[in-house]
Order: C-alpha cells, then sequence, then structure tokens
C-alpha cells in the first residue's frame, strides 16, 4: 500500500482559504501566523517503534501516520499541485476525464469544455480518467491547522471543504478594513502593534467599567491568557440597544467563559439592567449578533451619546 505525502514548498504554509493555498502562482497569503504545512496518508498501520522512541514520548497517530510510518508499504512524496484542477484550481474529485493527450479536467470544468481541450485548443474525445479517479480517492489528508490541535486525516478532496469550517482555522481580526489572520494566543502582539487603541485588557474575574459610543458596533477586549472578547451593540431602532459578548476563538475549547454585564441609567441611577449568561463563540464575526442572551438597553439609559457599563467576565475549566 503506498503512503502520499503531499511536499508543499513550505515547511508552514499561509494561513488562507483553501482555494488561496491552491494557487500557488499568486504569491504567498499575508498571514502572519502559520500554522505547519499538511501531510496527507493513503496508508494504514505504523511500524513498530524504534528502541527508546516510547521512552521519548507517545505520539497521536495524527503525528504517526504524517511522518510516514506506514507498515510494510511504499511512501512517496507528489506535489499537491497535481492534485488540482489546472482550469478552477479546485481539487481534483471524480468523475475526472482526460483528453485523448491526457489533459486532465474536473467534471464541473469538463462539462463546459464544449469537446475542446483547454490545453490541445482544439476538438477532443474526452474519457474518464479512472485509474487517476482511484488515486485521488485513496489519498486521505491531515488537516493544515494539525499543529493547533486538529487531528483529523480527510479525503484529499474534501480537504477544502474540512479547512473552511475547521474549529482550528484561524480567526480574522475584527478591526475594520484590517484583515490578519491570527490564532488564540497571539492576539497581543498584533494589537499593541496595529490596534493599540482600539482594545482594553482585563482580568477573569475582576470587574471594569466601559463606555460605549451608540454609534459604535462594538469593542475589543483582550484576557490575560490572548483571548480576544468583543462587547456587541446591535442598534434596535425601536427599542433600545442590544449588548451580548462573543469570544473570537478557534482551537481546543478547553476553557469556558461568562459574563456579567450592567447599565445604569443617568437620568435615574437607582434603575439598573443586569445579564448574565455564557459567552458566544465564533471564528469571525460577520455582523450577526447573538439571539440567545442580550440585554437590552432602552433609549432612555444613554447619557448624550454614550452608554456606561460595568463588565466582569469569568473562565472556568471545562470538565
Amino acid at each position: 500500500m503506498a503512503k502520499f505525502s503531499l511536499d508543499d514548498a513550505d515547511d508552514d504554509p499561509p494561513v488562507a482559504t483553501a482555494r488561496e493555498k491552491r494557487k500557488r502562482d499568486d504569491g504567498p497569503a499575508d498571514a502572519e501566523d502559520e500554522p505547519p504545512r499538511a501531510r496527507g496518508s493513503a496508508g494504514a498501520g505504523r511500524e513498530p517503534p524504534a528502541p527508546g522512541a516510547e521512552a521519548a514520548g507517545r505520539r497521536g497517530p495524527a503525528e504517526e501516520m504524517a511522518d510516514g510510518e506506514v507498515e510494510g508499504g511504499l511512501s512517496v512524496q507528489i506535489d499537491p499541485d497535481v492534485l488540482d484542477c489546472s482550469i478552477c484550481f479546485e481539487s481534483l474529485r471524480p468523475p475526472l476525464y482526460q483528453c485523448q493527450n491526457g489533459h486532465v479536467a474536473c467534471f464541473s470544468c469538463w462539462s463546459k469544455l464544449s469537446n475542446k481541450c483547454h490545453i490541445c485548443s482544439r476538438d477532443a474525445k474526452f474519457a474518464r480518467n479512472i485509474a487517476l479517479e482511484k488515486i485521488v480517492e485513496s489519498i486521505k489528508s491531515s488537516c493544515s491547522y494539525a499543529k493547533w490541535g486538529c487531528c483529523k486525516f480527510i479525503n484529499y478532496a474534501q480537504r477544502d471543504a474540512h479547512e473552511e469550517g475547521c474549529l482550528f482555522a484561524p480567526s480574522v481580526c475584527p478591526i475594520s478594513n484590517c484583515g490578519y489572520r491570527g490564532f488564540t494566543g497571539r492576539w497581543s502582539g498584533h494589537f499593541l502593534t496595529s490596534h493599540s487603541s482600539d482594545v482594553m485588557r482585563f482580568i477573569y474575574g475582576q470587574p471594569f467599567e466601559v463606555n460605549i459610543e451608540v454609534s459604535v458596533p462594538f469593542l475589543v477586549f483582550l484576557g490575560e491568557d490572548d483571548h480576544l472578547f468583543l462587547l456587541l451593540n446591535n442598534n434596535l431602532t425601536y427599542f433600545g440597544h442590544a449588548f451580548s459578548v462573543v469570544c473570537l476563538r478557534s482551537g481546543n475549547l478547553n476553557w469556558m467563559f461568562s459574563y456579567q454585564i450592567e447599565a445604569t441609567s443617568r437620568k435615574k441611577p437607582e434603575n439598573r439592567l443586569q445579564l448574565k449568561a455564557s459567552v458566544t463563540n465564533t471564528r469571525q464575526w460577520t455582523g450577526i449578533y447573538p439571539s440567545e442572551a442580550f440585554l437590552l438597553v432602552p433609549f432612555d439609559f444613554c447619557h448624550s451619546s454614550t452608554i456606561g457599563f460595568n463588565i466582569s467576565i469569568e473562565r472556568y475549566a471545562v470538565v
């Protein structure tokens, strides 16, 4: 049984969308944090550990498979570009068709070629390439974000779809027009460098006061462990403002969070509104507000154009 290892150009591929990672000619993405490259496997089983290997510590099955330990198999490396359609740059997925000269196209592109090869530039008779289909179907690849905790091995043809929704994929900076993609635990460097005036640091369990302008969509909080939180401000035209807290994170969810938020009326300080709720997790904020829990603050609570809050965020381990 052969084991296929995807030989990427760099040790650490850029953090980008699955399609962007395939288009090598366009240059690297502009990410600042880079997870390790993915390696694929079509084989099962592992060789016995070398003497003293166990003493050095056990590794997970994903890591062992990625290192090419396939019992009685043939280990080879291939350029992942050959597994992509040369027209759309997407991963090849059966059925696959080729012209009489062997030029391959995926089914989606083939159906649009009108029997003219995109490379030969002449009329062609397309036929199924069963052998290549079997190779593509046999290849399994580790996720590009394996270093960050994803242990899944997926069919190479499904790799793009998996990485688009992978829990361990990078998050996108919420600041408008930034575009930075980062990982949980590595936000402070980016914000201190690029958005030092847009973030407030806090300590878990210790209340802190904030004032938010009614026109600002969110405030950014950075926990002591580099978890990134957003205080979202949803302007409900006829009722007031709905406030909630989300955590912008990816990776292993070993920690869960809750928050308590209290608003006091500037006109009548004895009037207070309070909410205690679980923090919603999201990899990227796209303008969708949590609907399960939020604090609805009437317009009368506003003082001029700002609203003041007392906020506390708690952290607890997942058992």
